[in-house]
Formats: C-alpha cells, structure tokens, sequence
C-alpha cells in the first residue's frame, strides 16, 4: 500500500461524506463553535467524523492533527506509527455561499511525534469539483491520475492573492496586482497551491499571517514534486517547521526562478 494511495482514498472518503451530508441535510452551516480566527461549523465535524472513520478502515492508528479538534490518537490507547496533518473543509466560506470551490486536505507522515514540514511521505487535496489531487515525496503529483506538472505564463503572469483583512495590504503586495496580471482570491489556499501544481496558477501568495501547517502541508508537497517551490513569504524554507505551526505568511511558485523573482517583489523596501 502506497502513501499516496492511502492518503488519497482517506481524502477522497471525506469529500464524499461531506457533499453526501451537504446534499441532504440542511444544518451544514450551524456554527457550533466561535474562535478567534475561525468558526466551527457542522459541515467541519461532518468531515472530522469522516476521516476518524477512514483510519479505523484503513486499520492504522495515527497521531492526528487537525484544524477542528486539535491533536489526538486514533484509535484511542493505539501507540501511533504514522502522523495525519488534515484539514477537513478548507474553503468553508465557499460552501457556506453556495461556491463549488472547497477541499478536503490530508498529509501523512511515518514519523509519529515531532514531525516537520520535510517529514511528510504524502499528500492528498480532494476537492467537490476538481478531483484529486495527490503526491508522494521523490514519485511526482498527480491529479486524478495523471501526472501534473507546473508551467509559468510569464507574459501576464497569474496570481491567488490573500492580503486582505488583516489591516493595510503591504504596498509591495499593492504593486504586483498593479502589474500586468491576472488575480483571483477564490477562498481555498490548498486548491490554489494545486492550481499552481497543475499549472493553472503561477504563484500563491498570503501575506496575513494567518496560514496554519494543515492548510497549506498536503498542498505544498504536491507543489513541489509538480516542480514548483513553496516557503515562507521571506524566502526561509518551510522544511524544518512543526506539523503544528500556525500564523505565518507564504508563497508558492511554478519554479525556483519565478519564486526568487516574486520574493524580490514582495519584500522590497
């Protein structure tokens, strides 16, 4: 068994028991808990109960660690061998708007306690309306499939932005949607990544301090075995950065060349 296999069909099992609850119940959208920078809503704990369902399948036990519930071992008592950084609905706004762009995001690592960023084995992004998307370190990305790989458009280079909402957008920011440009802010950062994975995007930048490990960590991998390059908005690697962290600023690149080149961008003074 494969990581990526099993990740993708863990992924993809949550995605069709959250459009499944989605189609025929009408109190997805309850919101059962207030955060500071998130709300918890039904659909969410819909998708978490999916995946606790998928690791008993899939007969693993696991150290999991996810946006809703934080972190725990499943099955309870069960000495973990693997770590699962998940995201259960990323885009929940979308599905709360009636926008068929939001995702299920899993990453898996055998390393079962302090793993980073460079610890995760595979990834799997499975969405409502695009497919899956999927990687395992050093064996390429794929998307229902195929393998993906990027392309970089750089005539009128084409940009997923997230700089709102956090006070003033840094003007440098300002200044690269000034360019000749496409950019949209569709509401899904781990679809967005994969967009620039299978060459639909050039670049994802989110400069507001508010991207955790469980957006961005399934995503990211598939980025980079697509061929592109992902790290934090100042240019230092993600690599070595807790499956936990929260709170930091990235962009991601069709290729290393187009990446140093944004950077510039975004950090002059």
């Amino acid at each position: 068994m494969s990581d990526h296999d099993l990740v993708r069909r863990m992924a993809e099992s949550v995605m069709h028991a959250t459009k499944e609850y989605i189609a025929s119940h009408e109190d997805y959208s309850e919101i059962l808990k207030y955060r500071l920078t998130d709300t918890t809503r039904k659909i969410d704990m819909v998708a978490e109960e999916a995946l606790n369902e998928a690791i008993l399948r899939e007969g693993i036990a696991a150290r999991v660690i996810s946006e809703e519930l934080g972190e725990r071992i499943l099955p309870e008592g069960k000495v973990p061998d693997h770590t699962l950084v998940f995201d259960p609905v990323d885009g929940s706004n979308n599905v709360i708007m009636g926008i068929p762009y939001f995702c299920a995001s899993l990453a898996i690592s055998k390393k079962a306690y302090n793993a980073t960023f460079k610890d995760i084995d595979a990834g799997a992004v499975a969405s409502v309306s695009s497919g899956t998307f999927y990687a395992a370190r050093g064996e390429g990305a794929f998307h229902d499939g195929k393998k993906i790989s990027t392309t970089v458009s750089e005539a009128k280079p084409r940009y997923a932005i997230y700089a709102y909402g956090s006070g003033k957008i840094p003007n440098s920011i300002v200044a690269i949607q000034e360019e000749n440009c496409v950019v949209r802010t569709i509401g899904s950062i781990a679809l967005d990544i994969c967009m620039v994975a299978c060459g639909s995007f050039d670049a994802v930048i989110d400069s507001r301090n508010k991207v955790s490990a469980y957006d961005i960590i399934a995503s990211g991998l598939i980025l980079q075995e697509a061929g592109g390059v992902i790290s934090r908005i100042s240019g230092e690697s993600l690599d070595d950065l807790p499956v936990t962290i929260g709170g930091i600023s990235i962009a991601g690149s069709a290729s290393d060349r187009f990446h140093e080149r944004l950077l510039k961008k975004i950090n002059v003074k």
